[in-house]
């Protein structure tokens, strides 16, 4: 048996490497975990107020979602010195790219197992064709991109339109009108955690996405 001695630390230090970041990649996937649960935890608490902090100026302490074990967090300071104007602005904003990080998770997981019948143009590029998450944006023809485009815009200027003088993220929708005192407050928390989770899992579906190789399914479980 023939047994080159130079290629013994090659192979130590490439499987040092790969336990290295096997040993890292666990690490983050634990930290993660542990974050996603405690956020899930705040998400269905029950009470929607926190204790109020001597150090905000503007009062949006006791704003809907606001909720232990962080309290009112704002790292950046953006709601320092802003106005309730401003305030209402950011809130209608940070609704909006939660409800929509909602349906993107969903329909990344779905479009998984499910896909639309049918075509998605006139030369019968079929929605089965088309690969789920990143691998699409490059097949996806043109016409496909006009409806995307046209659907956003129309949801944007007409569909998703903040109702003068109600409470962030009222759309008009009667769901939230029938809705009332602390039950209100409870569903409107968990819409912002729930909203603000999928944020997260969103962003973690396209990394995952980018980083897994071409053509391996998305259900795929690595074991390190």
């Amino acid at each position: 048996i023939y047994f080159n001695s130079r290629d013994t630390p090659r192979r130590t230090n490439q499987h040092s490497r790969i336990t290295n970041n096997a040993n890292y990649f666990l690490k983050m996937f634990k930290f993660v975990t542990i974050l996603a649960s405690i956020a899930a935890v705040c998400g269905f608490r029950s009470v929607p107020r926190a204790m109020r902090s001597s150090s905000l100026k503007m009062g949006f302490e006791n704003e809907v979602g606001t909720l232990p074990p962080v309290g009112y967090w704002d790292p950046l300071g953006l709601s320092a010195n802003i106005d309730e104007a401003t305030f209402t602005k950011y809130r209608t904003a940070e609704l909006k790219h939660g409800r929509v990080a909602m349906l993107a998770v969903t329909g990344y997981l779905v479009a998984e197992i499910a896909r639309f019948p049918g075509a998605i143009d006139l030369d019968g590029t079929t929605f089965q064709s088309i690969p789920n998450g990143v691998e699409a944006l490059k097949v996806v023809p043109a016409f496909g991109w006009f409806q995307i485009a046209a659907s956003i815009g129309w949801w944007e200027i007409f569909g998703w339109k903040q109702v003068e003088g109600a409470q962030p993220g009222d759309f008009g929708f009667e769901f939230n009108r029938k809705l009332e005192g602390a039950e209100k407050i409870e569903k409107q928390t968990k819409e912002l955690q729930n909203g603000r989770i999928a944020m997260l899992g969103i962003a973690e579906l396209l990394t995952h996405d980018f980083a897994k190789p071409a053509g391996e399914s998305l259900f795929t479980i690595h074991h390190f």
